[in-house]
């Protein structure tokens, strides 16, 4: 299971780096999905998008000062406004999908790129 990003749908400004990187983890998943597929091995990736982290927290600060005069938690609370399920995510939203996806539940799974954003980005 590949951690990939919502930049890996969808790129952003001043990050073209980031988001070809993660363009990278998809590509990869999908090729090795294939290659390992007879192994009855599966191979998926998910795509976090803005998660309550310290990452996130950074990103805040970092972008704040870069795009404006932003105090820490604004810019952060104005990206969660176009989260339509109305809330960053937490580390458990995450670890939800990736139990799922090692669970033999998800044994016919592979090959896949899962948003889990709120629906920040739908595909």
């Amino acid at each position: 299971i590949s951690t990939a990003s919502g930049q890996a749908r969808q790129g952003f400004i001043y990050t073209p780096h980031y988001a070809a990187s993660k363009f990278g983890v998809v590509g990869i998943t999908q090729s090795l999905a294939k290659e390992v597929a007879k192994e009855k091995i599966t191979v998926n990736a998910i795509c976090p998008g803005i998660i309550d982290t310290d990452m996130w927290a950074y990103n805040d600060t970092a972008w704040g000062k870069l795009l404006g005069d932003y105090k820490p938690g604004e810019l952060m609370a104005e990206w969660v406004k176009n989260i339509p399920m109305g809330r960053a995510g937490s580390g458990e939203d995450v670890s939800g999908l990736v139990s799922f996806l090692a669970s033999d539940d998800a044994a016919y799974i592979t090959g896949q790129t899962i948003n889990v954003d709120g629906g920040l980005i739908m595909s």
